[in-house]
């Protein structure tokens, strides 16, 4: 699908002011921070090396040099700020914020409030003040951020809510997220040897490691590289209409290749029952290339559930 001259517009005014935060970054690293293709990104560069201030003169022109698969910018003329953000805009980061802020306490939600603070004066309505979420504060989330902030692992108690039991184990954490009024994190788990998902709330004890410690436990290099592909893995496409997907579930994917349509995707090796229903759910916008055996799964999944219908 073709975009519009003001898609591509908006682009171009918020590539200036990132590329001047960002001096240096490659071509390909841009296409995917954009969620566009490099072709794309190219095109969109020489259209603003040949914007500029009226008078249109070499010393009024947006000065950069990107000829060598890297993007830097000397002179930005007047776009040196980025946009200002619309009320939809606004209201999307203060949502976020309030989740962020619900499920911590003390200086880190200070900040968070103060930031919040800030935002609500750029937006213009009676009342901008909302509770979207009823978590609770929990002391654990500070330390899962700091063992993911200085990559180092952590010794947890977890408490299996299947087998009613605690289990020590030793992971190696990469991200916090909410859903379902629940908080997770993804992990490396070390007696597992896989990538695992912890309900933050079911952690009753969790120790910092050290570095040498952290090192030990930390996901293989064969399991992390984007260079070597596991055959037995799993292939996607993924429209652009499912990006959230891929944005969901970084855990377990292992490579992302952006063209004009969507995205080309592997995934290391899951279970399979989770990814079929969470591909129905998106309605044809993801494709399975490989296995065969998964592309049969979800066409006989598809053909019941339809049946049901009828």
């Amino acid at each position: 699908m073709s975009e519009s001259a003001l898609d591509r517009t908006a682009r171009a005014l918020d590539l200036v002011p990132y590329l001047l935060e960002h001096q240096g970054i490659s071509i390909s690293e841009l296409a995917m921070v954009f969620g566009v293709t490099e072709k794309q990104i190219n095109e969109d560069l020489v259209l603003i090396h040949m914007c500029g201030l009226p008078g249109y003169t070499p010393l009024e022109l947006i000065e950069m040099y990107y000829e060598d698969g890297y993007v830097t910018v000397s002179d930005p003329q007047s776009l040196n700020r980025p946009r200002k953000m619309t009320r939809n805009e606004l209201t999307s980061i203060l949502v976020a914020l309030d989740l962020m802020k619900a499920g911590r306490a003390g200086e880190i939600s200070e900040v968070i409030m103060n930031l919040e603070s800030k935002l609500i004066k750029n937006l213009k309505v009676d009342n901008p003040y909302v509770v979207v979420s009823d978590l609770v504060a929990n002391p654990m989330i500070a330390d899962l951020e700091e063992a993911i902030s200085k990559s180092r692992g952590l010794q947890i108690t977890y408490l299996s809510a299947h087998r009613d039991a605690k289990t020590e184990r030793r992971i190696f954490p990469s991200e916090i997220f909410t859903t379902n009024k629940e908080i997770y994190v993804n992990a490396w788990c070390e007696s597992s040897q896989a990538d695992r998902t912890f309900r933050v709330d079911r952690i009753l004890e969790c120790t910092l490691l050290s570095d040498a410690d952290s090192v030990a436990i930390k996901k293989p290099l064969a399991q992390t590289t984007h260079h070597e592909h596991n055959e037995a893995g799993i292939k996607l496409f993924v429209s652009q209409s499912a990006r959230s997907f891929i944005e969901e579930n970084r855990a377990i994917v292992s490579d992302v290749r952006a063209d004009e349509n969507g995205f080309a995707v592997d995934l290391e090796n899951i279970e399979s029952e989770w990814l079929i229903r969470t591909i129905l759910g998106y309605g044809g916008a993801i494709r399975v290339i490989e296995p065969e055996q998964l592309v049969g799964a979800i066409a006989t999944r598809a053909t019941e559930i339809y049946a049901k219908y009828l």
